[in-house]
C-alpha cells in the first residue's frame, strides 16, 4: 500500500486480491481503515472475485477451499487505485433506502441483524422485530426491501401488529405474518481433517474386529456429499394457509428480478388474500348455519317422535286399563247371577268390586288431566326416564 502522489492511502489491484483471500473482509477492513462494504465495493470496481459466503467457516475447519487465479487485467494492473475514505456514516449504519429513509419499525431488527458477526445465517424474530433468516452481509438489504414493503403497507392504511413470532401485517382486519430468507446454494462438501480421522479410526476398528480384536463400530461417521451455503438471493414469504385462495404467497430474487421491485406484487397478492379470506370465512360461516339449521330441525323431529311415542305408551296403557275393567265388571256380573255366594268366595268378590272401582277412577278424565300434567305429557321437550312412569 503506497501514496503514489494521491491525497489518500492506495493499493495495488494484485496486492487487494492476495489479502482479500488471506483474511475476512472485516479484519481486512479494519488492517487498512477502510469499512469491509466500501472495500468490497472496490474489489468489484476492479473486476476481483471475492470469498463467498462460509469460505472462512470452511477453512477455520480444515476444508481449504479453492482460491481462483488471479483475473489479470492489463488496464488495471501495474498502478495504485486509492482506497475509499471512511465515512462516519458509513460505520454506523447502512444507508437508508433513497426516498425513504429508515422505518421506525424497521430499525430494531436492522440493529440486531448487524450485530452479528457470523458468516451464516442468523434467525431474527419476536416481538417489535421482523423474522428474518439472512446472513449479516445480506441484513441490511433485507431491511431496505422491508422499509418499502412498510412504506407501501401504511399507503394503503394497512397496519402492523406486533406478535410473539414477530411483525404481522393487518390487511383490512386481516392478519397475516411474513418472513426474509436467505436462499442457499447446495455445493460439493469437502471433507474436514475431523472426518478423515474419525473415519480412518472407524477403518481401523474394522480392521481389528475382522481379526477378532475388540468390536466392529456400530455406526459408520456420515460424511455428506453436500454442504449448503447463502448464495445472497432473497425470498419474502408469507403465511398464508388454505385460505389463501391460490394467492401467490412466496416473492424472491430472479435472473430478472430483484425482491425490492416486487412490492406492489406483494401488495396486490396481501389485497386479493385478504379479500379471498373473507370470502372463505363468509362460505363457512353460511355453511355452519346451514348444519345449524339442519341439526335443529333433527332434533326436532327426534323429540317430536320421543313426544308422541311417549304419548301413544300412556294412550295404549289406558286402552289395556278400559279392556280390563270391561273383563272385570263381566266377571263380577256372571259372579253375581249364580244366586246365593259362598262365604269364602264372598271375599274375592268383594275385591273384585273394590278393584274396578280403583280402575274406573285411574281412567277418569280428571285422574288422566293429573297425571298428564305430572308427566308433562303434552310438552313438546317432554321426557321421560323411566317409561314404568307411563303406566
Amino acid at each position: 500500500m503506497a501514496d503514489n502522489g494521491h491525497s489518500g492511502p492506495t493499493i495495488e489491484r494484485r496486492d487487494l486480491f492476495e489479502r482479500l483471500w488471506s483474511q475476512p473482509m472485516t479484519a481486512l477492513g479494519a488492517e487498512l481503515g477502510v469499512p469491509a462494504p466500501a472495500l468490497a465495493t472496490l474489489a468489484r470496481q476492479l473486476a476481483l472475485p471475492l470469498p463467498g459466503a462460509g469460505h472462512w467457516t470452511k477453512k477455520s475447519f480444515g476444508k481449504e477451499p479453492s482460491k481462483p487465479d488471479y483475473p489479470a487485467d492489463p488496464a488495471l494492473d501495474g498502478r495504485a487505485h486509492p482506497l475509499p475514505v471512511p465515512q462516519p456514516t458509513q460505520v454506523t449504519a447502512p444507508a437508508p433506502l433513497a426516498g425513504t429513509g429508515e422505518h421506525r419499525n424497521v430499525a430494531s431488527t436492522r440493529a440486531t441483524i448487524l450485530r452479528n458477526h457470523s458468516t451464516g445465517r442468523v434467525s431474527t424474530g419476536g416481538r417489535g422485530k421482523f423474522r428474518l433468516l439472512v446472513t449479516p452481509a445480506s441484513g441490511a438489504r433485507a431491511c431496505r426491501v422491508l422499509d418499502r414493503l412498510v412504506a407501501a403497507v401504511e399507503a394503503k392504511d394497512w397496519t402492523l401488529d406486533s406478535t410473539e413470532r414477530g411483525y404481522a401485517i393487518v390487511v383490512d382486519g386481516e392478519s397475516i405474518g411474513l418472513m426474509i430468507e436467505e436462499k442457499l446454494d447446495r455445493v460439493p462438501h469437502l471433507v474436514t481433517a475431523a472426518e478423515q480421522k474419525a473415519k480412518a479410526e472407524y477403518d481401523r476398528k474394522c480392521a481389528l474386529a475382522d481379526r477378532g480384536i475388540g468390536l466392529r463400530p456400530y455406526l459408520a461417521p456420515t460424511i455428506p456429499e453436500h454442504d449448503h451455503e447463502p448464495n445472497g438471493d432473497l425470498a419474502l414469504k408469507f403465511d398464508q394457509d388454505y385460505d389463501a385462495g391460490g394467492t401467490r404467497r412466496v416473492f424472491s430474487d430472479g435472473k430478472r428480478q430483484r425482491l425490492e421491485d416486487l412490492v406492489p406484487a406483494m401488495i396486490d397478492s396481501l389485497a386479493r388474500w385478504a379479500t379471498a379470506v373473507k370470502a372463505r370465512r363468509d362460505e363457512r360461516e353460511q355453511s355452519k348455519r346451514h348444519w345449524e339449521e339442519l341439526e335443529h330441525r333433527r332434533q326436532e323431529r327426534e323429540q317430536r317422535a320421543r313426544a308422541e311415542g311417549y304419548r301413544i305408551m300412556f294412550l295404549q296403557r289406558q286402552v289395556e286399563r278400559v279392556r280390563e275393567l270391561e273383563g272385570l265388571s263381566s266377571l263380577i256380573a256372571r259372579w253375581e247371577e249364580g244366586g246365593e255366594i259362598d262365604p269364602g268366595f264372598a271375599g274375592l268378590l268383594d275385591f273384585a268390586r273394590q278393584y274396578r272401582e280403583w280402575l274406573e277412577a285411574r281412567i277418569a278424565p280428571t285422574a288422566i288431566a293429573k297425571r298428564i300434567g305430572e308427566l308433562k305429557l303434552m310438552d313438546d321437550n317432554v321426557y321421560v326416564y323411566d317409561p314404568k312412569r307411563l303406566e
